[in-house]
């Protein structure tokens, strides 16, 4: 059967109705089972809302013309949508059969919508319930759609989207690119299975747990009036689900079927398309594992003026990695990279996998140095990948037999230690055990010495001036520039202290003693015994007591060792201890994991490297405060000299002490097999030498003949 590469609309008599698929119905209310089958509702439908004809109708409004406004999307697409509808015809005489069954529920509610024209004023109390509603609210119906789905988006009611789209359709109001998205992001997510509520509001009931029936009855009597309506969304929009929602395979069928309609409006109404609406429909043709169709949504961005996000690319590459199709998966990075977005450990996981499945040793290889730089520690989940590779026949038989041992070490120190990115190195078995790293930086398991990677003075000169930069557009007053003048004339300090973080450990009140008591004992460990210095805020030193007894005098004592500094109100004392530790390439004591928006700003792969390298940690124990040290050696997957790896595994702790590696080396065999060669080639190397030493010792003496004989003529 053809299909045009265009939407016809549905005749009137095919058209889908709403309906409803579960046992009990779904329309803004905050239950929705796991098991859905398709049967006649056993209880009326909450919100099921018919249209009608109102007696003050607006011509339509034509869309604004813009140049975007028209989504461009190539016929290949189009045709593979029209395509997805095929698939759902055989269901169609199902989901018609049910248009009788849900009549009378209608009925029961004619004419809400005439209410909505004459009750959208909602600025005085509603009679008999004494409760003001926001201003402005309700003032229109467009808004009363937003409303609507936003409650819907945050309960990950699919269904109940779904019947709003259909009311509004019906009563011609003109929906938006934001209404459009957030249909098609609930339709995309059940049509692969699993709803993610929004996560803004507070938490509601779980859709999947609960009294069904008796929260259904209680909804049912309050939604009957449109004041009922009215009061329902105001206390439901502030109420979410945190737990996903698993839906069954007739929601996902339908979802799947309505998703692709909406679409179709969407292009008709010429509604300009966006990165989020475009991701939504690759998600639904992933759910047909139509890579294809996937990957050229993606490709279509550029067209629109959009700009991908690395959640765009997901949907396709989830395909081609699951298939296997490794040339199409690795396109799809390629396209990425030249796009300026750059994957992560899930997709790095996803290429990895392809790649072992595949035996593609040079992609693997490719990827582990790939997660070296952009995840340095993997999950659980890949490093069991990387396992299964290095235990593999075919990790075994790849690897050079030689190398020049020279060019390793001239690779090594130019990439700073840690690597040389040279290739596979040795031949054989590996042996893949897990291990520790003990505080001398040595595995225990094959007793190598782990790299500490050093930073380039360079980089970590233009991270400082980064920060700088950014406090200084933030700061007023010019407050951040005296800091720096003050460093530079107080300075170079061996350690700063985050003394809030310290005066707020374990309590809510500040206490100076704590701070006191932390600086105290990182002084004792620096070589020149200096005091380290202490960044707090102006509030933290003066009011609530601390113009008296110990606290006065503990201010006083960090004030003439030169270690104090109070940063001025309306600062952020972050930056100022941040960018100090920086600049004088020094220990910071702080429990902050600075992942907060301030830090993201600084969007600099470098940071963790810095952090990881200064960063005291503290705790206080019975005896005394405990300081956890930067760790021994780099916490990065690492690359030896002599081929072999130690990757380290990410935990909810992350404490160094219980770090678990993964120690992967060849066989002995394997290791004596280079020494033979390098003791051949050393051994090469004085032969040679010997050799030409002869030659110039006989050409010499060929040279003093010649002579001689010329003398005698």
């Amino acid at each position: 059967m053809a299909f045009s590469s265009t939407f016809k609309p549905l005749h009137p008599q095919s058209q889908l109705n709403p309906f409803t698929l579960c046992k009990y119905p779904s329309s803004l209310c905050s239950n929705f089972p796991h098991g859905v089958s398709i049967s006649s509702p056993k209880i009326p439908p909450l919100l099921q809302i018919q249209a009608h004809t109102t007696t003050h109708s607006e011509p339509k409004p034509s869309p604004p013309k813009q140049e975007h406004s028209k989504p461009t999307i190539s016929r290949r697409i189009l045709d593979k949508i029209q395509q997805g509808f095929s698939s759902f015809e055989s269901k169609n005489q199902k989901f018609d059969n049910l248009d009788a069954k849900v009549k009378d529920s209608r009925n029961k509610v004619d004419g809400l919508n005439e209410k909505i024209h004459k009750n959208v004023n909602l600025n005085k109390k509603d009679e008999g319930v004494g409760k003001r509603v926001k201003k402005g609210k309700f003032d229109s119906p467009v808004a009363v759609v937003r409303v609507a789905l936003e409650i819907c988006s945050k309960l990950g009611d699919v269904m109940g989207a779904i019947r709003v789209f259909d009311l509004a359709k019906r009563e011609g109001i003109n929906l938006g690119q934001y209404h459009y998205a957030v249909i098609l992001y609930l339709c995309s997510s059940a049509a692969v299975g699993v709803v993610q509520p929004a996560k803004s509001g507070r938490t509601g009931p779980n859709p999947n747990s609960g009294n069904l029936e008796e929260q259904t009855h209680k909804l049912d009597t309050v939604c009957q009036t449109l004041d009922g309506l009215i009061r329902f969304i105001d206390e439901h929009e502030d109420l979410s689900v945190r737990t996903e929602i698993k839906v069954g395979e007739d929601v996902k069928e339908y979802a799947l079927k309505r998703g692709f309609e909406i679409y179709n409006e969407m292009l008709s109404d010429k509604v300009p398309m966006n990165e989020a609406i475009l991701t939504s429909l690759a998600r639904m043709a992933m759910s047909r594992n139509d890579g294809d169709m996937a990957f050229e949504l993606v490709k279509q961005m550029k067209d629109l003026g959009i700009n991908p996000r690395l959640r765009s690319y997901g949907p396709a590459l989830s395909v081609f990695c699951k298939t296997g199709n490794l040339e199409k998966a690795f396109e799809i990075e390629e396209h990425m990279l030249a796009h300026g977005v750059y994957p992560e450990e899930p997709e790095l996981e996803l290429l990895f996998s392809v790649s072992v499945e595949a035996n593609r040793s040079d992609k693997v290889y490719y990827l582990l140095h790939k997660l070296r730089t952009s995840v340095r520690k993997v999950s659980p989940s890949t490093s069991s990948l990387i396992e299964k590779w290095f235990k593999s026949r075919t990790a075994s038989r790849i690897g050079k037999r030689k190398w020049d041992q020279e060019v390793i070490n001239r690779a090594v120190e130019n990439g700073g230690g840690g690597w040389h990115g040279q290739g596979w190195l040795g031949s054989g078995k590996w042996t893949v055990v897990r291990s520790v790293v003990g505080k001398d930086g040595l595995c225990r398991c094959c007793g190598e010495k782990l790299a500490t990677i050093d930073l380039d003075p360079i980089e970590t000169e233009r991270f400082a001036e980064s920060v700088a930069k950014i406090a200084r557009e933030r700061e007023r007053n010019s407050s951040f520039e005296k800091f720096q003048k003050w460093l530079d004339y107080y300075g170079p300090f061996e350690a700063v202290v985050d003394g809030a973080n310290v005066g707020l450990f374990s309590q809510r009140r500040f206490k100076p003693s704590k701070v006191n008591t932390i600086a105290n004992g990182i002084r004792q460990m620096l070589p020149s015994k200096r005091w380290p210095l202490v960044i707090l805020h102006n509030r933290r030193i003066t009011g609530d007591k601390m113009d008296e007894g110990i606290n006065k005098t503990l201010v006083e004592k960090w004030k003439n060792a030169d270690a104090l500094y109070a940063t001025p109100t309306g600062s952020n004392d972050d930056w100022y201890w941040l960018y100090a530790a920086i600049k004088f390439k020094c220990l910071l004591v702080t429990n902050d994991e600075m992942r907060d928006h301030l830090f993201q700003l600084l969007g600099n792969d470098f940071f963790p490297k810095w952090k990881e390298r200064h960063q005291v940690r503290f705790h206080f124990s019975e005896t005394g405060p405990v300081y956890r040290m930067p760790p021994p050696c780099s916490v990065v997957i690492q690359e030896s000299r002599k081929g072999h790896w130690h990757i380290p595994i990410a935990s909810e702790e992350d404490s160094e002490d219980d770090r678990v590696w993964i120690c992967v080396t060849r066989d002995k065999s394997s290791n004596n097999s280079q020494e033979h060669i390098e003791v051949t080639v050393e051994s090469g190397r004085k032969n040679a030498s010997k050799g030409l030493i002869l030659e110039q010792k006989a050409a010499m003496g060929a040279t003093k003949r010649r002579l001689k004989k010329s003398v005698e003529v």
